[in-house]
């Protein structure tokens, strides 16, 4: 069983790099707090998940990495295993944490899992695959599309890392939509962002 842990409480608050009373740090956490309390959370998350799910299907892609759903996270595993349906020639893979890096390992509605870095379930398999679109979690989307995460920087050193980059897209409620997270150099941009309202 995949266990809810103190590790996992650990790699929420973790911040290397951002001082834990930071105004990111706050940003973040009233973030969290407002997509956790969205009393019509199922039904932005069907209208969002059914947008995502419209998207994918314009896109000619073979390869889609996406995220395991943690603290209110939009859960886009119905949808991508829709689309995995669709073509057997496609695949979806789930981020495996690599020192400071992600790495990407395949996964199906039926595959395996284990529990991973964090306390976050991983497929248990060594396979990787090098995603050409990525869907990436927000906890906040600013209006250039830059990220606020959880503050260990993964994403970001992964995509700086990457020989070829792969198509980025934020996935967030509307709620996460903010007016600047006061980007800094290490910071990427996305390609685009989705939430339940529309593509930024």
């Amino acid at each position: 069983m995949l266990r809810s842990s103190a590790v996992r409480a650990r790699y929420f608050s973790m911040n290397a790099t951002v001082p834990p009373q930071s105004p990111r740090q706050a940003a973040r956490l009233k973030l969290i707090a407002l997509r956790q309390a969205q009393a019509d959370k199922a039904e932005r998350e069907r209208a969002l998940v059914a947008r995502v799910g419209r998207w994918l299907r314009t896109m000619p892609t073979k390869r889609v990495g996406f995220y395991w759903p943690v603290r209110g996270e939009p859960d886009l595993r119905s949808i991508v295993g829709a689309w995995l349906a669709e073509d057997p020639q496609r695949i979806a893979a789930l981020p495996v944490v690599n020192g400071k890096l992600l790495e990407f390992a395949p996964w199906t509605p039926t595959a395996p899992m284990r529990e991973g870095d964090y306390g976050i379930a991983v497929p248990a398999t060594s396979e990787r695959v090098t995603p050409q679109v990525l869907l990436i979690p927000c906890v906040g989307i600013d209006a250039q599309r830059y990220r606020l995460g959880y503050g260990g920087g993964f994403y970001d050193r992964t995509l700086a890392a990457l020989p070829v980059r792969p198509v980025t897209v934020g996935i967030a409620f509307d709620v996460a939509r903010i007016a600047s997270i006061a980007a800094q150099p290490h910071d990427v941009r996305l390609d685009l962002a989705i939430t339940e309202s529309g593509v930024l």
